[in-house]
């Protein structure tokens, strides 16, 4: 892709960049640079990247540094903008912009806390609105639901982990208009044994009720750990 012009220098919070699979969602298995941004305070619970909840922590990076870091690491079709929350963080324009300039393909990991910002045909959006079980600021990951359905290029992924998951998640989504195919169901855990049980359990219900179900590949493959 050609050369983008100077822009003004931007330092951004990050928690971490690195190469791997994506591991979630409707691009699961597809080669990915990930560039996590720093600060979120939705609260869940069962988070797996408390890490990036503090705004202030992780290291300083220079926007116009972050794309030779991530190219450093190898080529990759697609670029997942990810957190902590995105959506919340001070420079996601910016991020988001420079993502569009030097990937042919971008997707952003967000709850909905916040209404989708814009809309581009290489940009795509990975929703995850959460359930009372998650606890924080649950509720308010639905407030925005009709903007993320007028937007076409976003999927909702609804993780859970038992029966009253499920009930809440069917509920939800038919209030919220959620198409079931634009809606992938998630089974939570942190090891490879919890997710493979809340998987086969999860399996008729996405087959009875028509929707995708999404893996955690990057669990499968490494565990829950930074970095994959």
């Amino acid at each position: 892709m050609s050369a983008a012009a100077p822009r003004p220098a931007t330092t951004l919070r990050v928690s971490e960049v690195f190469l791997s699979l994506q591991g979630e969602g409707p691009s699961a298995g597809t080669p990915a640079h990930f560039v996590r941004l720093q600060g979120c305070d939705v609260g869940c619970t069962w988070c797996d990247t408390k890490y990036a909840w503090d705004a202030a922590g992780g290291r300083g990076v220079e926007l116009a540094a972050l794309w030779d870091e991530a190219h450093a690491l190898g080529r990759a079709p697609l670029v997942v903008i990810t957190g902590g929350e995105p959506l919340q963080h001070p420079e996601f324009a910016a991020v988001l912009e420079l993502a569009l300039e030097r990937w042919p393909r971008v997707e952003v990991e967000t709850s909905g806390i916040l209404p989708p910002p814009c809309s581009h045909e290489r940009l795509a959006w990975n929703v995850s609105p959460k359930l009372p079980a998650a606890g924080g600021r649950w509720q308010e990951t639905w407030r925005h639901a009709a903007a993320w359905v007028a937007e076409p290029r976003a999927m909702f992924k609804l993780v859970m982990a038992d029966d009253a998951d499920l009930a809440e998640a069917r509920a939800r989504m038919a209030t919220a208009g959620i198409p079931r195919g634009r809606a992938m169901y998630m089974p939570q855990g942190l090891t490879d044994a919890d997710i493979a049980r809340r998987a086969a359990w999860l399996a008729p219900a996405c087959i009875a009720d028509g929707v995708r179900l999404s893996p955690r590949l990057h669990v499968w493959l490494w565990g829950a750990r930074r970095g994959v």
